[in-house]
């Protein structure tokens, strides 16, 4: 008996279709970040980096952008009262080197040149603390390890820290201003660190619901 030979068709998707078919499903997996950024901009550690970084007049600019959303870089210099738009530059270059603005560029009517749109990226600014915390919680840790099996002789004056050897090297003086050393058992030194990483951990919590 002659058996027929079933050819499977496989239905070929075109490499433009797939293009189209993968950009959707990104953008329906995407989730928009909002921030609560009248709480961020309150935090004095949000603040202190965003001016660690571009200054006062750094941290005027990310706010502004912030309360106003992308501008037009020579209507946002005119905002601040900045003179020019090189003067606000400086400021917005810094924050940019941070992620913490961005910019597209739009030429219009053929022109030469480029117009510069800024904005500001909260977000950016989230992720950076709470990394800063994460570290510093990581740090305490190992910190904590490493004391635990040690006392501690501390300086009355400037607080300097010693250990056994250091401080009898030293006759119980502190090398920096002579002040006396007095003995800390190891266990006040690691409540202590433990009360800061409880304390990290509570300021990661809030951090999180900025986020939304």
């Amino acid at each position: 008996m002659a058996t027929k030979k079933v050819k499977n068709k496989v239905k070929k998707v075109k490499p433009k279709a797939k293009i189209k078919k993968a950009k959707k499903a990104a953008v329906k997996h995407e989730k928009k970040i909002v921030i609560d950024t009248n709480k961020l901009l309150k935090l004095e550690e949000a603040r202190k980096y965003v001016i660690d970084v571009a200054g006062e007049k750094g941290l005027e600019v990310f706010e502004f952008l912030i309360s106003k959303g992308e501008m037009e870089e020579n209507m946002l210099a005119k905002k601040l009262k900045f003179e020019k738009a090189n003067a606000i530059r400086k400021f917005l270059y810094r924050l940019y080197n941070k992620n913490l603005v961005s910019y597209r560029k739009v030429r219009k009517n053929n022109k030469a040149w480029y117009t510069y749109f800024w904005k500001a990226n909260p977000e950016k600014l989230v992720f950076i603390i709470k990394e800063m915390y994460e570290e510093e919680i990581k740090q305490t840790k190992k910190s904590i390890e490493l004391n635990k099996a040690e006392d501690f002789y501390v300086c009355d004056i400037c607080n300097r820290r010693y250990d056994v050897n250091e401080a009898l090297q030293n006759d119980f003086r502190c090398k920096n201003d002579g002040g006396v050393l007095t003995h800390i058992e190891s266990g006040k030194i690691l409540e202590d660190k433990q009360s800061r990483i409880d304390f990290l951990n509570k300021k990661l919590h809030a951090l999180d619901q900025l986020v939304k």
